[in-house]
């Protein structure tokens, strides 16, 4: 099976778990870059849409789109991808490095109303969604100090443990 990850990330977050996922499947990557990458705006809801690709969707078996979830909200460059591209996608997995806890996935601003979205936009094109919630790697006394979440980014010193196993768990699903 040929992979592509496409990423967006604007803290760093998603870029680093893009690698990680395109080193361990040995597949291509690529950044998903807004014509006007103001974070603020987007979230209000202006978006001019993304640069051109310089991959050639059709050449993947399954594109595995990393980004945020921003406010419990499918962010504006990675909604205008899917709707841009829905055609061209043959599978595609939705994987978010996001602030939300597995406890409260379902809530507002939680990741389990953003994968059922995802989930409607591509039917049965959509093979899977992942979290890889950061109060998975903070210390038990800061799993729920939003200001500790917002402040901590993935990296190689904080992916162990439960983010790391689940990260294997994905990586040998989509590996088939």
């Amino acid at each position: 099976m040929k992979n592509l990850v496409l990423y967006y990330s604007q803290t760093g977050s998603n870029r680093y778990l893009a690698e990680r996922l395109a080193a361990a499947l040995h597949c291509d990557i690529e950044a998903i870059r807004p014509v006007w990458d103001v974070p603020f705006l987007m979230m209000a809801g202006l978006h001019l849409g993304n640069k051109k690709l310089r991959s050639r969707l059709a050449d993947y078996d399954c594109v595995i789109l990393c980004g945020p979830i921003w406010v419990g909200q499918f962010i504006a460059p990675l909604r205008s991808f899917v709707n841009k591209h829905r055609d061209e996608i043959r599978q595609l997995a939705f994987v978010t490095s996001c602030g939300s806890s597995d406890e409260k996935k379902d809530e507002k601003f939680g990741y389990g109303p953003v994968f059922r979205q995802v989930g409607r936009l591509l039917g049965d094109k959509c093979i899977r969604c992942e979290a890889f919630p950061i109060p998975l790697v903070l210390p038990a006394d800061k799993k729920t100090d939003s200001e500790s979440v917002m402040k901590t980014r993935l990296n190689d010193g904080n992916f162990k443990g439960e983010i790391a196993e689940r990260f294997e768990g994905l990586v040998k699903a989509l590996k088939g």
